[in-house]
């Protein structure tokens, strides 16, 4: 049965979401105008800042229209990232282990003085 964690986020400060499977995403349109949003992976003190030093983007400027949401639901593509042995490929040729820290984690953001909720659906 899939765990559901709901946020709301406000301005453009990562939030740490945690390291635990994520199959699923909605992010809402809380907004008066159009936001944009930032998934990446990072260390755990870049939570509550604006920095992106040191950070991998997932998803990077994802347009959220007013009274709009996106949904990224049903791939898994996040699922299993901090598991061990997991690997990265880099142009599909050049294999190595993706090192992931213990101070690494999932962050999201809005855009600068923007509001969305967000939905996570967890495995």
């Amino acid at each position: 049965m899939a765990k559901i964690n709901t946020i709301s986020l406000s301005g453009n400060s990562f939030v740490d979401i945690g390291t635990d499977n994520i199959i699923g995403i909605i992010v809402s349109n809380t907004d008066n105008e159009d936001v944009t949003i930032d998934l990446v992976i990072g260390g755990k003190i870049l939570n509550g800042t604006t920095s992106t030093t040191g950070a991998t983007f997932v998803l990077k400027d994802i347009p959220i229209p007013v009274g709009s949401s996106f949904v990224w639901d049903d791939d898994n593509i996040l699922s299993g990232i901090f598991s061990s042995g997991s690997t990265v490929s880099k142009y599909d040729t050049l294999k190595r282990k993706f090192e992931i820290l213990r101070n690494n984690t999932f962050l999201i953001r809005a855009g600068s003085g923007h509001t969305a909720d967000v939905l996570l659906k967890r495995k």
